[in-house]
């Protein structure tokens, strides 16, 4: 008799949480809810839906995904001092700037791979220290937002390299050498924490924690729980850009463009463009990661503005039937300034002509965004991408959007077929590193490009786009 193994993914994102439950090759989604700022409701929200995972049957690994650069300060009985600490939070950045003027911006990045700025956890304790001492002074433990969860199901506080390295508190050796299971002491000294006050780095090839009895969860004790990582780093592991030359675009709320790129000789050059240097979740590969802060935010943001909050009827006209651009005109899509490439905090919307269609010119112009992002780490690494795959749920309600992606790229591109490509990822992460099993990655389609000619002018395009930006 063939035992199917099941595995439950957690998702906890920026906008929502998500929990499917994997099986035979199929995601299932059981909950999709507003992501919570107190822990107490994010606990019990994934409780919820572990419970729902669990009615269906035995579960044999837990993987946990989430959003990077936030997380909660927790006091000596474990309780969050304050709701979740984002990454999307406004924040003075004095402190972290102070820091590296001190240390060197420079120096930082080639340290870890994190461009000094306001996101990165080490900035958050810099800014608790300045402007809430008294919730500083109680603080002994800071876990990420899966971390936290892992911490609830096992009583283990675990986090994986890819937050890790999202904080600027956890080394990056030279390309080649191993990672350390520890954040950086000499970092965390810089802002008044010690290795013991945050999780464990959980390295590829190590032990997953064990489930503790909890009736509510369902979930028998003794079974595997990872912190599967960085959201966009899963959905390009299970999407299988696993090799140098693949690059994922992942999109949700925000977008990341990962490029694996083997190695990266010049870090500072990195730095300035305000992208980080990675490992890929095999712990191995390096690769090159740049955020736009928000995508599918950008879209929330215009329908906010013009439709009454309703994106679906911003993009009415966005279909994939659409070959024609929407006028001469495109958005510069930065509602809270550029990220990169070229780093501007100052930018903003601006719309530049009279579009045809507002919606169309969205999609288009966040296609010019991410297209400038990759041009722009292939003359950084020198090495033009193989292959472009596309993942996240926006992508399948605004087909056009894909369309667009293939032809700017100009390279075989296809889209993961799963709506909720993060969570089946931690899932299959889960049972990966517990030694369940090696599923596939997940089921792609092809996405064809326009026609030479539109594609011609799609490029220029983006030249103006760019030039508008800069």
């Amino acid at each position: 008799m063939v035992t199917m193994t099941a595995a439950v993914g957690i998702d906890i994102g920026t906008t929502n949480t998500k929990v499917v439950r994997v099986e035979r090759g199929l995601s299932t989604t059981l909950l999709n809810n507003p992501t919570p700022a107190r822990l107490d409701d994010l606990l019990a929200v994934v409780i919820r839906g572990l419970a729902t995972a669990t009615q269906a049957g035995p579960v044999d690994a837990v993987g946990i995904a989430s959003m990077a650069e936030s997380g909660f300060p927790l006091d000596a009985d474990g309780r969050a001092l304050t709701p979740l600490l984002s990454w999307q939070d406004a924040r003075d950045d004095a402190e972290i700037r102070a820091l590296a003027d001190r240390l060197g911006a420079d120096a930082l990045f080639q340290a870890t791979g994190v461009r000094p700025g306001p996101k990165p956890s080490l900035a958050v304790w810099l800014w608790l220290r300045a402007q809430r001492p008294d919730v500083f002074a109680a603080v002994r433990r800071w876990v990420g937002v899966a971390d936290a969860v892992h911490l609830a199901l096992t009583g283990e506080p675990r986090t994986d390299h890819t937050l890790a390295g999202r904080t600027l508190a956890y080394r990056l050796p030279a390309s080649g050498e191993p990672l350390s299971s520890s954040f950086d002491p000499t970092l965390l000294g810089a802002v008044g924490l010690t290795p013991d006050q945050l999780p464990r780095v959980a390295l590829p090839g190590d032990q997953p924690a064990q489930a503790l009895p909890n009736a509510q969860t369902g979930l028998r004790p003794g079974t595997p729980v990872v912190v599967a990582g960085h959201d966009h780093q899963v959905a390009a592991w299970a999407s299988g850009v696993r090799t140098i030359g693949q690059v994922a675009d992942s999109v949700g709320t925000a977008e990341a463009v990962l490029n694996l790129v083997g190695q990266i000789p010049d870090r500072p050059a990195v730095r300035a463009q305000g992208m980080s240097v990675v490992r890929a979740v095999d712990g191995i590969t390096e690769g090159l990661l740049a955020g736009t802060g928000s995508a599918g935010g950008f879209l929330q943001w215009l329908a906010d503005r013009h439709t009454g909050g309703d994106v679906s009827e911003l993009l009415t006209e966005a279909t994939e039937t659409n070959k024609a651009l929407a006028g001469n005109a495109w958005l510069l899509p930065y509602p809270s300034g550029r990220q990169c490439p070229d780093p501007d905090p100052a930018s903003r919307v601006r719309l530049i002509g009279s579009p045809a269609h507002l919606g169309i010119a969205a999609v288009e112009s966040l296609g010019y965004q991410a297209q400038w992002v990759l041009d722009t780490q292939t003359a950084l690494s020198g090495r033009r991408p193989s292959q472009l795959t596309l993942a996240g749920n926006p992508l399948h309600r605004t087909p056009l959007w894909a369309r667009i992606k293939a032809t700017l790229a100009g390279v075989p591109t296809t889209l993961t077929t799963a709506t909720e490509p993060v969570a089946t990822g931690a899932a299959l992460l889960a049972l990966h590193r517990a030694g369940l099993g090696d599923e596939p990655p997940l089921a792609t389609r092809d996405i064809d490009a326009f026609d030479d000619e539109l594609r011609d002018r799609y490029r220029d395009r983006l030249a103006a786009f760019i030039a508008s930006a800069q």
